[in-house]
């Protein structure tokens, strides 16, 4: 009871009879029916009460929430699970809902008008393993986490058990099913009797026939294009995709995760019953016993997972925040998606909030749970941003959440001693140096202060001094301002930007815009160029495929520039002599055009432009008939099944870069240019040389008036764009200055300091110091080779720049067996100087210098006895 005291004049003014007699007070309600007695103590009548032990127990518990825990299991199977008291945990809900009011699966489950309306349901089978059905979905239009794009689902008939794999390729079909097949039959002890599939490939094939026929199994196909004779599986893959769309919907996580939806579905499917199955669950049926539902939580809720003292020190938390994202498979406990760690773990010490969804707590609605739900539906219109602004706007105006990601965490080591100081540079690059500034900055901008998401203690040790002493080549420069160091990874931020790799990712971008113009040019410029025409396709015809493929290009200063879409043909289906024979094309050596500015710009002072082709390979002539698909999204209306027979060598073929080589020699020639034939890529007319990379050339002349005459006869014959003089080619960056031409790489070096950031900002003169022994080779078990060898071939587009560095990354290239902390390190060394950006210049006693070599055949970056240990040699060759 709620009060001590009960009034009699509030029982009276409620409606019940007061009855005194023998010191008894007995309550009845208006109809005479017995409610409670009090019996008299004193001047005080006692009742005298008891606790329900059904309510001690079980708490009232919500049926929408019973219907979120069982990944959105039809309202009305939970209603007559309850009512058959089919499984445990159901004993207290309420079921005072109806399915309309669960958005996720309005939106997830939508369907059309059923035409059967008198169509009767039943089941032939006598016991389980009578038949079974299977069939395959997929591809999917993403890969799982594991890789997977399929999914095989197999039904047993009369308990309809399900039990689903996923799969990488169809080919995985027969080795599955005969694990199923041993696995179930010595589970149950039965053997199974029939088997009903489609017409699918990976049913019908000759060993799979054969496997079944020998094992005595009753094969049974449906008739073609008749997948409803095959309904229970097909039903099945409706009903969990269904599931799937309306959980990932729910959870905000984002398609990759289907998988994981699947699996946790069918988790719950299993332990649920069937109109068919009277009452019982699968689990029921084949097991004997009821199966238990308490376990169930929410799919996508917040979770927080043990960390054993093992994986631990005493200062580390003890739990590490996750999703919920399905059940552990062949043990107790939950699966659990580690955002940081960008992996599932499963554990069975997990603490799950169902109050708090995952992907909203850990990072924001904005930035990652609207961007999963455009996905779910493609068709759909982006209308929710609009809504969402509208909503922001009419809505008192609170402090905004704060996103960490867009901040840096800096480390800088002191001079003079080993402490280390930590800040944090906000979007505004504004430095923080404690955890009160980074208050008042968010009380400055109304951003919501979270203490828990910065740390002020340093992550590494001040290895500075240490440093010093092993190499010997450093300067006494310390560190590049910390500035401008900050001021680049902001710059650079377009970087992290992930590209859309697919047609159906552009129409879900925050850039749809900007990709459907660059979409649209391309498609625009095939046609001027009459790069196909629209036939009817043929039997007999082979039909290549086609995609688009989206960059974002930048000009020297990593400034963007524009958004471009190249559509590609899948040239790897031709097939050599039948759909191509020739394909090899020249192209000028990169230390032709280094010798050429030394020669020409330096020297003799000649002037220079750049220009670039647009649509290079549209140019070249196809002399075999190719065929290819209409490209997606670009389809003309009323011919969707025409197909595009290709006149100009597009680009994804094998022989376009011959066929455009070929059409450029013959403009070339026709405007009085003669090829070289000692260097290939290489044109010369008088006053005037050409240097051709692909569809970039480079125009080299003595007076501007020949300048401007040659590239207006090629503007005459070619589509060009005019860039002026040579500032950004093949990655590197040209700079003159009076009489000297300075080579650097900033633009690449800039995505390399956001690509890895353990870069060091220390300036060093040599890459390697002179003299440098190689440890010895380590285990092979104590190799890792995929970050180190990344960053190492990385560093390959410096080899055009410097001799020095070349030699050095070479000698660690060839030590592919070193240790990793001593690879990093010297990989580190070798890495200082370019994160600074060092210039090298190309001045006219450099090209003496060359010469002078050549002549005695001796390259300075040679090194005798290179190897101590070994008295190895190292000897390079001059270009």
């Amino acid at each position: 009871m709620g009060r001590n005291l009960i009034s009699g004049a509030r029982m009276d003014k409620a409606g019940l009879k007061i009855i005194w007699s023998n010191n008894v007070m007995r309550i009845c309600h208006a109809n005479n029916e017995y409610f409670f007695s009090a019996f008299r103590q004193d001047m005080f009548y006692i009742v005298s009460g008891y606790p329900l032990l059904d309510s001690v127990m079980y708490t009232s518990v919500d049926l929408n929430l019973i219907h979120k825990r069982l990944c959105h299991i039809n309202i009305p199977i939970i209603k007559d699970m309850c009512k058959n008291k089919s499984v445990k945990g159901l004993e207290k809900i309420n079921i005072k809902i109806n399915n309309e009011s669960c958005i996720a699966c309005n939106v997830g489950k939508a369907t059309r008008t059923s035409l059967k309306k008198n169509y009767v349901y039943k089941r032939v089978t006598k016991s389980v393993l009578d038949k079974v059905h299977m069939d395959l979905w997929g591809p999917a239009p993403v890969n799982s986490l594991g890789g997977s794009k399929y999914f095989l689902s197999i039904i047993d008939d009369f308990s309809r058990k399900t039990d689903e794999f996923t799969l990488k390729s169809k080919s995985e079909v027969f080795s599955i099913f005969k694990e199923y097949l041993s696995r179930i039959q010595r589970e149950l002890g039965r053997k199974l009797k029939s088997v009903r599939t489609d017409n699918g490939m990976e049913f019908c094939h000759k060993d799979f026939e054969t496997f079944l026929r020998d094992l005595g199994i009753k094969i049974e196909r449906t008739s073609f294009y008749t997948p409803e004779l095959n309904g229970i599986a097909e039903r099945f893959n409706r009903s969990s995709m269904e599931a799937v769309r309306t959980m990932l919907q729910d959870s905000g996580l984002q398609p990759k995760f289907w998988a994981e939806a699947l699996h946790a579905y069918v988790h719950t499917k299993n332990r649920c019953s069937h109109k068919l199955t009277e009452g019982k669950t699968p689990m029921e049926i084949l097991s004997g016993h009821k199966p238990s539902i308490r376990h169930c939580r929410t799919f996508g809720s917040l979770a927080y997972v043990y960390v054993p003292t093992v994986n631990r020190n005493k200062l580390q938390p003890k739990a590490k925040i996750g999703i919920l994202v399905g059940y552990a498979v062949n043990r107790r406990g939950y699966r659990v998606w580690l955002p940081k760690e960008r992996k599932v773990v499963e554990s069975i010490h997990v603490k799950i909030d169902e109050t708090k969804n995952g992907v909203k707590t850990l990072f924001g609605k904005v930035k990652h749970y609207d961007y999963a739900i455009y996905q779910l539906d493609q068709n759909l219109n982006n209308d929710s941003d609009c809504r969402a602004q509208d909503e922001k706007s009419s809505s008192p105006k609170t402090p905004s959440s704060l996103d960490i990601s867009t901040w840096i965490r800096l480390e800088k080591p002191r001079e003079k001693s080993k402490r280390i100081d930590v800040y944090y540079y906000p979007p505004s690059k504004e430095r923080l140096r404690s955890i009160n500034d980074v208050k008042m900055y968010c009380e400055k901008n109304k951003l919501e202060f979270d203490p828990n998401q910065f740390n002020f203690k340093p992550t590494t040790t001040n290895t500075r001094f240490e440093e010093k002493t092993e190499c010997d080549n450093e300067t006494n420069s310390d560190s590049v301002d910390e500035a401008s160091f900050v001021n680049d990874i902001f710059q650079n931020e377009i970087y992290m930007t992930e590209i859309p790799k697919t047609f159906k990712e552009t129409q879900i971008s925050p850039d749809k815009e900007k990709w459907d113009e660059a979409m649209s040019e391309e498609i625009k410029l095939m046609q001027n160029r009459k790069v196909w025409d629209l036939v009817e396709p043929k039997s007999n015809m082979k039909v290549l495929g086609c995609r688009w493929v989206y960059n974002i290009k930048h000009d020297e200063k990593n400034n963007v520039k524009k958004y471009k879409s190249r559509l590609v043909a899948q040239g790897f289906k031709q097939r050599p002599g039948v759909d191509f024979t020739d394909v090899f094309a020249p192209l000028v050596n990169f230390d032709i055009i280094k010798f050429l500015f030394v020669l020409l710009v330096c020297i003799l002072g000649w002037n220079h432009c750049q220009i670039d082709v647009k649509g290079a390979y549209l140019y070249g002539n196809l002399d075999i008939p190719i065929y290819m698909q209409q490209p997606e999204g670009f389809a003309v209306k009323g011919c969707e099944h025409y197909v595009c027979r290709l006149h100009k060598s597009i680009y994804g073929l094998h022989q376009s870069g011959r066929q455009w080589n070929i059409e450029l020699n013959e403009i070339l020639f026709g405007l009085g240019f003669h090829q070289n034939e000692l260097c290939n890529g290489l044109y010369t007319k008088s006053n005037c040389i050409l240097l051709v990379y692909v569809d970039d050339i480079v125009v080299f002349s003595k007076s501007q008036s020949d300048l401007e005459n040659s590239i207006l006869n090629i503007k005459i014959k070619l589509e060009i764009t005019e860039l002026g003089p040579v500032r950004y080619l093949l990655g590197v960056n040209f700079k003159r200055i009076g009489d000297s031409v300075y080579l650097h790489q900033n633009t690449y070096i800039n995505k390399l300091k956001t690509r890895f950031k353990n870069l060091p900002r220390r300036r060093i003169a040599l890459p390697l110091k002179v003299g440098c022994i190689l440890p010895d080779r380590v285990k092979e078990n104590e190799i890792i080779e995929t970050e180190l060898m990344r960053q190492i071939r990385t560093q390959q587009k410096f080899q055009n720049m410097r001799g020095d560095e070349l030699f050095a990354m070479g000698k660690l290239q060839m030590e592919k067996e070193l240790g990793v902390d001593e690879g990093f390190r010297l990989f580190n060394q070798i890495t200082i100087q370019k994160n600074i950006c060092g210039f090298k210049t190309l001045r006219s006693k450099e090209l003496s210098s060359v010469l002078e070599a050549r002549r005695k055949k001796i390259d300075p970056d040679d090194e005798f006895s290179d190897r101590r240990d070994s008295n190895d040699s190292v000897a390079s060759s001059l270009p």
